[in-house]
């Protein structure tokens, strides 16, 4: 029997993230962190913070790159992301 690709990665790689907390940050500047979970294929979690503005730098760079020039013609590299809302 052959392994599929899943089971051929290793157990360290992530398979989900999802956002597990938001910590308002107070000092000389507020700002908002997101707490995310990592899930892992052997079963392990980590979390990592990240500020909005990191999400939405990242979302910028990946619409810059994947985004199709026309929406309705999409091609074999590209997708059309969800947008963000707005930060808090």
């Amino acid at each position: 029997m052959s392994l599929s690709d899943f089971d051929q990665l290793p157990h360290n790689i992530p398979i989900s993230a999802t956002i597990a907390d938001i910590e308002e940050k107070k000092g000389f500047i507020d700002y908002f962190m997101f707490v995310i979970e990592v899930k892992t294929k052997g079963g392990s979690k980590y979390l990592i913070y990240r500020r909005y503005r990191e999400f939405f730098n990242l979302h910028q760079v990946l619409e810059f790159k994947y985004s199709p020039e026309n929406p309705d013609k999409r091609g074999p590299n590209t997708c059309m992301l969800p947008s963000l809302p707005g930060e808090c």
